[in-house]
């Protein structure tokens, strides 16, 4: 209309056309915090099952029922078909997201992972598997997968005791062998260490085998998906304490982020990048986080939103009260933004706390 001043407007790019919304619609809040979520480091985690061929005591299983523990608190598995999670998982990627976390349970454990993988639409997004490595032969005896752009392999230990005692394993070395296997078959694998009272002594066997290897390692503490009493097998150890190694290492500090999930201290070794996540020196807190019950216990902060078999999206681990239903082939992409929507909230409201988690 004539004299009307012109309106502001979201301008973002989806399947290679430019799409303009109005500022004032609720769709493009929802874009314009993706964006933010994405821009802080948050993640998309989708879970194919949630059985697993060792039985980590720390582990979160992305708070779905785990078969090995019947008894504990968890959501019960439902059962949401494969083909539906890589539909989901292509929905994140088309709204822009840059990585899909696909893990478990065990992912290398699912039957049809390569169904799975080759379900998911061609796009930008990188594919990452988050895995044990203990099989990762169903990976080295065929060619390898493009579609798998990076591999996180979880290496708590190196000590066989450990592995078989407090991981449910049966032999460290193999699991060594393996990412050293899974490497050299053209894999981009980094190793992920969580820090607890029971493998703190591990570390620095553990950044050796980085080393020796050339393969990049991220550190965090671990994070409980509840708040019953023992769950660290001790005190929360802050990854402070790792410092002292990386600087007797002669370690340089390259950087350090804020982001979703932890304060993030990047380190260089030898030539190797070393990343030491700690909520203690800061996690995100929103405006989703207020009256949030569970605030000293919290070990994450805002992070990322997970999604599985077990049919439920969880924006939090903890506040299982904010766990919601996955409205199976309904719109996925409404579905990512408006659970985004809720975590990212209004920015400026948001900030980064220290502490130790309780």
């Amino acid at each position: 209309m004539e004299g009307e001043r012109p309106r502001p407007f979201l301008c973002y790019r989806r399947g290679g056309e430019t799409v303009l919304l109005p500022l004032a619609s609720p769709l493009a809040r929802y874009r314009e915090r993706f964006r933010r979520f994405v821009a802080e480091g948050g993640k998309f985690r989708v879970a194919i099952l949630n059985a697993c061929n060792l039985d980590c005591f720390f582990c979160h299983n992305e708070a779905m029922l785990n078969p090995r523990r019947l008894g504990k608190a968890a959501a019960p598995a439902r059962g949401v078909p494969l083909l539906e999670l890589a539909r989901l998982a292509s929905a994140y990627a088309a709204l822009g997201g840059p990585q899909i976390n696909v893990t478990g349970g065990e992912p290398l454990a699912h039957p049809q992972l390569f169904e799975f993988l080759a379900a998911l639409e061609e796009g930008a997004a990188r594919v990452v598997l988050n895995t044990n490595a203990v099989l990762a032969e169903r990976l080295l005896a065929r060619p390898k997968v493009e579609k798998v752009s990076g591999i996180l392999a979880s290496l708590h230990t190196t000590d066989e005791e450990h592995f078989r005692e407090r991981l449910g394993g049966q032999s460290a070395r193999a699991v060594l062998d393996n990412v050293v296997a899974l490497a050299r078959h053209g894999y981009a694998v980094e190793l992920n260490y969580s820090l607890g009272p029971y493998n703190r002594d591990e570390f620095p066997r553990v950044l050796d085998f980085a080393l020796a290897q050339r393969l990049p390692l991220k550190a965090i503490a671990l994070v409980r998906p509840h708040e019953e009493e023992g769950f660290y097998g001790g005190e929360w150890v802050d990854p402070r304490w790792l410092e002292r190694t990386l600087a007797e290492r002669g370690a340089l500090v390259v950087g350090r982020r804020e982001r979703l999930g932890g304060t993030r201290t990047l380190y260089e070794v030898e030539g190797v990048k070393i990343t030491v996540k700690n909520v203690a020196r800061g996690r995100l807190r929103t405006t989703f986080c207020e009256g949030c019950r569970h605030a000293e216990a919290c070990g994450e902060g805002i992070y990322g939103l997970r999604v599985g078999v077990d049919g439920l999206f969880k924006p939090c681990l903890l506040r299982r009260e904010r766990f919601a239903p996955l409205e199976v082939s309904g719109d996925y992409e409404l579905q990512i933004l408006r659970h985004i929507d809720a975590m990212v909230g209004d920015w400026e409201g948001a900030s980064f706390v220290d502490g130790s988690p309780a």
